[in-house]
């Protein structure tokens, strides 16, 4: 390649990987973050120890380094300065409407229903917002509900509402986190957890993997674990795959990856909680990903933010992947046995921090994950 200068926005582990998989396809990576002592400030070709929600200094910093193109997975943060970059490179990338869709719950949530995609009841809930005018927006819902700040992610400011004496201490929950001081309220749905791991490039659309979830349940669904392939049927499979397209579509998702969360309902509807157009994090784009489908998916992503066409070549072999979160003593100690029998299963493995007794709200409360793998023949 003439100019193999790739700029990534982000230092911290989940961005490691996509930094690792560039300099494997001999790209000479300039990473960018704010000093931190992060990992990807030590793996860089080069590191510059720039604030990446500096625009005006970030485009600075782009315009003498000219890079090929400009990647960042995993961060919802680091995706706007990402695609701010990529529009003023010229390089092809999702619009400014669908980055406002994709990043606001509540937004998402009406251009998914305007555009027939099936949804529960929900509405917006805004800071300092009388009781009584939310208890009459949602007189035709029906309990449980949840409530989520609409520009939050990784199980912030989660809440489920099992009944409508709840409602006051929910909301207040919600907004406790939210910057912007807004809330979607909706339905609760019931069913299994997924998330279904595609990619984009000109409007077109692939479903690489779908994942199953699981979390730690209401009130506030952190989530404990990830496996791919998820256990479904060819016929389901192909529903799904038909339900995610069309909901790509009604929010104009062009460009990139995508990471649709959704459930299956006990009657049989598939029901989005959000699309982010982004890799999953938790390690599900970076890791998950290639081992359960055998699919280059950073890759690819590096590809498309370069402007070239993803290449959906298998880079390897198809095994059970999951990654595994620890909690509880009981977690840390399957984790221990596993090392210490079977080390061969574990993939790759965070630093573990010391447990403590305080509640888990969010993902950052977590001890750490360890990555298993496993052959496709055995369930």
């Amino acid at each position: 390649m003439a100019n193999n200068r790739l700029m990534i926005l982000g230092t911290n582990e989940y961005q490691n990987p996509l930094i690792l998989r560039a300099k494997e396809l001999g790209y000479e990576t300039h990473v960018f973050g704010w000093p931190h002592g992060e990992i990807g400030e030590k793996t860089a070709d080069v590191y510059h120890p720039v604030n990446i929600l500096d625009y005006d200094l970030l485009w600075q910093e782009c315009r003498k380094l000219n890079p090929c193109g400009v990647a960042s997975v995993c961060s919802e943060l680091a995706m706007h300065p990402m695609n701010f970059l990529l529009r003023r490179l010229g390089i092809p990338c999702n619009s400014e409407a669908t980055e406002n869709m994709t990043t606001n719950k509540y937004l998402m949530r009406k251009a998914m229903k305007e555009g027939g995609i099936d949804s529960p009841n929900f509405t917006l809930v805004k800071k300092g917002q009388p009781l009584d005018e939310i208890i009459e927006a949602t007189a035709d819902f029906s309990y449980p509900l949840i409530i989520k700040p609409c520009d939050l992610s990784s199980s912030r400011g989660v809440f489920k509402i099992d009944k409508p004496a709840n409602l006051s201490q929910g909301v207040e929950y919600a907004m406790g986190w939210s910057k912007t001081g807004e809330a979607i309220l909706e339905e609760f749905i019931e069913g299994q957890e997924y998330s279904g791991e595609s990619i984009a490039y000109n409007g077109e659309y692939h479903l690489l993997a779908v994942t199953e979830k699981f979390t730690t349940g209401a009130p506030h669904f952190v989530e404990t674990g990830h496996r791919q392939p998820a256990r479904l049927s060819e016929e389901w499979m192909n529903k799904i795959r038909a339900t995610l397209f069309k909901a790509f579509k009604s929010l104009d998702i062009q460009y990139g990856a995508i990471h649709p969360e959704f459930r299956i309902t006990p009657d049989g509807r598939i029901l989005f909680m959000e699309i982010a157009t982004r890799m999953g994090g938790d390690c599900i784009g970076t890791d998950l990903v290639p081992l359960s489908s055998g699919y280059d998916f950073l890759g690819m992503v590096i590809n498309i933010c370069c402007g070239k066409a993803p290449v959906f070549d298998k880079i390897r072999t198809p095994m059970i992947a999951r990654n595994n979160y620890i909690i509880t003593a009981s977690d840390l100690a399957k984790f221990n046995e596993i090392k210490a029998i079977n080390p061969e299963k574990i993939w790759r493995h965070s630093d573990i921090k010391p447990l403590t007794d305080s509640p888990v709200l969010k993902s950052a409360d977590r001890a750490g994950y360890y990555i298993t793998i496993e052959p496709l023949n055995q369930q």
